[in-house]
């Protein structure tokens, strides 16, 4: 059973990247906040109640993150960037492949 601190743990390298995402532990769950470049107030805030939601939000950001690093916001994606960005998605979801079965 996948648990808060083993997605965390997953998307550790992710979370120390990405400037813009944190994730805080509240009374009810964790909240997922993104904090766009300087500004001093939150742009999305999402409370997750269970692990999976949380991994399955992280991986959506932790996706958007590399598809924007691939086309620097001036594109639109190409078939290779997909690719290549799946690519950099698909250890997250083996690591909670591997967490699940512990």
């Amino acid at each position: 059973m996948l648990t808060f601190e083993q997605v965390l743990e997953i998307f550790k390298d992710y979370l120390e990247t990405d400037d813009e995402v944190e994730v805080l532990l509240t009374k009810r769950g964790y909240l997922r906040i993104v904090w766009p470049g300087d500004f001093s107030f939150c742009d999305d805030g999402k409370l997750c109640r269970t692990p999976e939601e949380l991994f399955d939000l992280l991986l959506e950001d932790c996706q958007s993150y590399y598809e924007l690093e691939r086309t620097k916001g001036v594109r639109s994606l190409t078939p290779e960037d997909i690719r290549l960005v799946k690519a950099r998605c698909r250890p997250y979801l083996e690591k909670r492949w591997e967490a699940q079965k512990k």
